[in-house]
């Protein structure tokens, strides 16, 4: 049998860096496709057995990447909740014009699956309920989340009209290992930097805004499966089915410094839903999938690897 050919769009990010990883361990060719190409920090073994391709989504020389590729990931955006609104314009332009031109990429290049990650945390809007399954309503109050959940219904277009199959993973707020701390997304990976470099942890509002905070390793396992999936469904919250405020969020991290955690007060961003806990029982039923790092584990990686790193540098 010839050895599966995965094209992963943002592999040179966070979550892309981590999957590209795991593809190449599960016996899997790994092509990369992403606006910096090869990946900023240290080089890492695993790093020479990716062809790694300088290209925006998008581009002719992004399409014609998927050349043989017999799964695509899609993890790639230009934006994030906290910056889609300043420009929506290029947020769409960026994302959802580029990867329409991507799915009729696929399409030529008769790939067997697309799998790509939407925004469990923006898709859904303010929750009526919670946990919020995939059945309920979908009204974003950002760009991004517009966006993401434009993408998902131009994925069941071109599965209805051309049969490109494809696989939506609804991924909650993700957090782990190596995260960007400099980039505006991510709490754990800034409490943490800031916690390590001694700085007042910034919250906006008054702390009671709940997340639900899922390890990257879940998330890495959760698109492996579904590339793998034979079911009928097609669409799948990741996430733990549990909230954590970020005043606990603050309380867990306190546990795990041996100095003062200090936090700066902000106003309330107008992007941000007050909660979002996803359920994710039909990830578990279908997909056979279980979030296995508890949040506590997960923080103590993060805070080991961080401290591990300055002790390094002095």
């Amino acid at each position: 049998m010839n050895t599966p050919l995965c094209v992963v769009l943002g592999g040179s990010g966070f979550l892309g860096q981590h999957l590209c990883r795991a593809l190449l361990v599960s016996g899997s060719r790994v092509r990369s496709v992403s606006r910096s190409g090869h990946p900023s920090g240290p080089s890492e073994a695993w790093w020479s057995d990716v062809e790694w391709v300088v290209a925006p989504i998008g581009t002719t020389l992004s399409a014609k990447a998927l050349h043989n590729a017999d799964f695509v990931f899609h993890l790639a955006s230009t934006t994030l909740p906290s910056t889609s609104n300043e420009s929506i314009s290029y947020d769409l332009e960026s994302n959802l014009v580029a990867t329409v031109k991507i799915l009729e990429a696929a399409v030529s290049a008769g790939v067997r699956r697309l799998v790509f990650v939407s925004s469990g945390g923006t898709v859904y809007g303010i929750a009526r309920q919670v946990p919020i399954s995939e059945t309920h309503p979908t009204d974003p109050i950002c760009s991004h989340g517009i966006q993401k959940l434009s993408i998902e219904k131009y994925l069941y277009l071109f599965r209805a009209m051309k049969g490109l199959d494809s696989m939506i993973l609804r991924v909650s707020n993700m957090y782990g290992e190596s995260q960007d701390c400099n980039k505006p997304v991510g709490a754990v990976a800034h409490f943490v930097a800031k916690a390590i470099g001694r700085m007042p942890l910034e919250i906006w509002g008054d702390g009671t805004t709940t997340r639900d905070y899922v390890h990257v390793d879940d998330v890495v396992k959760a698109l492996v499966m579904a590339a793998k999936y034979e079911g009928a469904e097609r669409l799948f919250n990741i996430g733990t089915g549990r909230g954590t405020s970020l005043a606990e969020l603050v309380d867990l991290l306190r546990e795990r410094t041996p100095w003062p955690v200090a936090i700066s007060y902000g106003a309330a961003r107008s992007f941000d839903v007050p909660e979002n806990v996803l359920d994710v029982g039909r990830a578990r039923s279908e997909l056979l999938w279980i979030p296995e790092v508890t949040l506590e584990r997960g923080l103590d990686k993060v805070v080991q690897r961080a401290v591990g790193r300055l002790a390094a540098c002095t």
